[in-house]
């Protein structure tokens, strides 16, 4: 059994680890919810809340795929020793993560854990980051490259017979409401919807809204929160920006205040930098 653990990258398109896998063996779809890392100081209800939609959007394209999500809460060595014993585990898939210092440190204790065990870990970059590098020359065309790739297809599943298991609540996991009244919704088909807007109409006024305290808020991307939990991938951004140019080139330039390649630029930095 291959396992593909999700971490931050909650989506089934441009998912690399998860195309990968299939080719290997059946596959375990698993979320790990990490009540530790629940209880840190820089996070909070508004962002399980968040992150929870992100999770049943993905269980519902990966159910439609014909293997829905696992989840599972308790520390991720538990879970990954649970699988092993009752499915067998023969290769854990995930992406590269960028995080704080407590999942940097989880990290490290699952590649322990994986050598102990003679469990391979494929880790696959999606970021187009590029680690332990000795200089910074070529670095951007290198990352040009990588995001000018084809997109990942979802691929097809089959049934593993693992529980699912239900999704935790904010109650269950013993948050506190914050009183988020205007968060953003968490999931795919939102972060889809922010995206076009902003790349077709909200994006215009970028320019001289950005750091007003009123217009900023409708200006700017709001992509960052979907970022951070991957229900798009960068690749798919950098894509969706370059289509925009071409057809922002094809249009009455006059309409957008700017030169095209200018708000082009503006829109390109400003979603996948921030």
């Amino acid at each position: 059994m291959q396992i593909v653990w999700f971490e931050r990258d909650l989506r089934v398109q441009d998912h690399w680890a998860l195309t990968y896998e299939v080719q290997w063996g059946p596959v375990v779809p698993l979320f790990v919810v990490e009540p530790a890392y629940w209880r840190l100081d820089d996070v909070s209800c508004r962002h399980w809340d968040f992150a929870s939609e992100a999770l049943g959007s993905l269980r519902e394209d990966l159910a439609d795929l014909g293997q829905p999500l696992i989840v599972r809460v308790g520390d991720v060595l538990d879970v990954l020793d649970d699988l092993r014993k009752t499915v067998g585990v023969h290769g854990l898939w995930s992406h590269e993560e960028t995080g704080n210092g407590w999942t940097y440190a989880r990290d490290k204790r699952v590649g322990a854990w994986c050598r102990a065990k003679g469990v391979p870990w494929h880790e696959i970059p999606q970021h187009g980051v590029q680690r332990r590098m000795t200089s910074r020359n070529g670095w951007a065309a290198q990352w040009d490259r990588f995001m000018a790739e084809p997109v990942a297809k979802a691929p097809a599943l089959k049934p593993t017979g693992v529980s699912p298991s239900p999704i935790p609540s904010t109650r269950d996991l013993g948050l506190v409401p914050d009183g988020a009244r205007e968060r953003q919704m968490g999931g795919r088909a939102a972060a889809q919807d922010i995206l076009s807007s902003f790349l077709t109409a909200r994006g215009r006024t970028y320019r001289r809204a950005m750091s007003s305290p009123l217009a900023g808020a409708r200006a700017c991307s709001r992509l960052p929160p979907h970022l951070a939990w991957g229900s798009l991938s960068i690749r798919e951004i950098a894509q969706a920006t370059w289509a925009r140019q071409r057809a922002v080139k094809l249009s009455d330039v006059s309409a957008y205040g700017s030169k095209s390649g200018d708000l082009i630029r503006e829109y390109f930095w400003l979603i996948c930098l921030v």
